[in-house]
């Protein structure tokens, strides 16, 4: 056996190996998500708990004031809220604004504002010793969450088990080209299946970074938040798993965010994301001490970015393979077979969901050959993420830039479950 087939072989294995193991629980939550959605839970006759809801923010002129009016609009007794925005030495008019909602309503507001901007971990940090409810949730800037929100998670943490909780986001932008909506489709596949499959199977439930809440004594607890990451909202979540805290997935609890517009943002935000993702999986490598179906998964999940930097070496193989070698060679053949296999499974997750929102609109199949190019181009982001982490090169918390704007005839409003 020669050494490319040695490597097609290995390649093949884990590749197989990844898709089969997801396309489980992607299957499960499938099948799931009409049934967990209309077992919501009841949120009256709740005690209503305090929040303290964290909204880091740096030159977001753009989308704050949308953002911190929609936090006051929830249906949720003001008494009960407290919002803290962390400003990281914005050069724009965030600062300005957060102080009109400050001076407005000073029993609900606090701004804070950074002598360095560090990055959303240490913004998060920075708000904790300010910190007075009972459970602390986090925003991105882009947020607009729905009414119901926190008289939702609160009926979520009557249960004395649930340390933290993920809701669902959506885009607000979805409509603004094509890859806004491949973007769009990828976040539903994650929350509406990935994700509700996960909680079906009682697996590791990932924070996402905006929409999370956490019981603050946990917060405490953990010390906050790992200013070293560029993935503080997984990081920390692993932490509770390795404390055998239940991180709980709730898919009523929906709030809108903008989806990067153009490829350049896209590049910066899953650099980050990825690269993070790496450096966390190999820092929680001791998980499997602790060997649990949560642990075990956690571990999985987490190797999602080196599997695409396999499957994009997995391409190349190919390529090398069909170039140099004999057009007959079986582990190009089964290489291939493999290629058309990815394609087939993108392309029918993104059928289901299509077919699973009402109305369904068949002009939105149109959009779903284009699945595969994303596919490509995030493996190639992967790729190129893993080699700033090979070669260490210079970690940065680089923010996505957002534009405040939704797509013509967009309104903001719920994501069909």
């Amino acid at each position: 056996m020669i050494v490319s087939d040695i490597i097609s072989i290995t390649l093949l294995a884990i590749l197989l190996f990844w898709t089969l193991y997801n396309g489980s629980i992607i299957y499960i939550g499938v099948k799931n998500k009409r049934r967990q959605m209309s077992g919501a839970l009841d949120n009256k006759n709740v005690e209503f708990p305090k929040f303290s809801i964290i909204v880091p923010s740096k030159n977001e002129e753009t989308v704050i004031r949308r953002c911190l009016d929609g936090i006051l609009n929830m249906d949720y007794p003001k008494d009960k809220m407290q919002i803290i925005v962390v400003d990281g030495k914005s050069d724009d008019n965030t600062c300005k604004i957060c102080s009109e909602f400050s001076e407005k309503y000073p029993e609900n507001f606090k701004v804070i504002s950074e002598k360095t901007a560090k990055g959303k971990p240490a913004a998060l940090n920075l708000a904790l010793p300010f910190v007075n409810g009972e459970i602390v949730g986090v925003f991105d800037a882009d947020s607009l969450p729905e009414k119901e929100v926190l008289s939702r998670v609160a009926s979520y943490f009557t249960d004395k088990k649930v340390m933290a909780l993920q809701g669902r986001t959506f885009s607000l932008n979805e409509k603004s080209n094509v890859l806004t909506r491949v973007i769009a489709m990828e976040e539903k596949a994650w929350f509406q299946a990935l994700l509700s499959g996960r909680e079906k199977l009682q697996l590791f439930v990932p924070l996402t970074g905006s929409c999370q809440f956490v019981r603050r004594n946990i917060v405490e607890e953990l010390g906050g938040w790992d200013e070293t990451s560029l993935t503080e909202d997984v990081e920390f979540a692993l932490r509770l798993v390795e404390k055998n805290h239940l991180i709980k997935y709730a898919p009523d609890v929906c709030s809108g965010q903008e989806t990067p517009n153009s490829l350049g943002n896209l590049v910066r935000q899953r650099v980050r994301w990825y690269r993070g993702y790496m450096e966390t999986a190999l820092k929680y490598g001791r998980l499997l001490d602790t060997v649990n179906k949560r642990t075990v998964d956690a571990e999985i999940s987490m190797g999602g970015p080196f599997m695409m930097v396999v499957s994009l070496l997995s391409y190349i193989n190919w390529f090398f393979v069909a170039i140099f070698l004999s057009q007959s060679n079986p582990i190009l053949d089964f290489t291939g077979i493999v290629i058309a296999l990815t394609a087939v499974s993108l392309v029918s997750i993104g059928i289901a969901l299509t077919a699973s929102e009402k109305p369904i609109k068949l002009q939105n199949l149109l959009w779903i050959p284009s699945i595969y190019v994303y596919w490509l181009v995030q493996m190639f982001i992967a790729g190129w993420a893993f080699l700033k982490l090979v070669f260490r090169r210079k970690r940065e918390w680089t923010k996505t830039a957002k534009i405040g704007s939704l797509a013509p005839n967009d309104t903001p409003k719920t994501a069909q479950f």
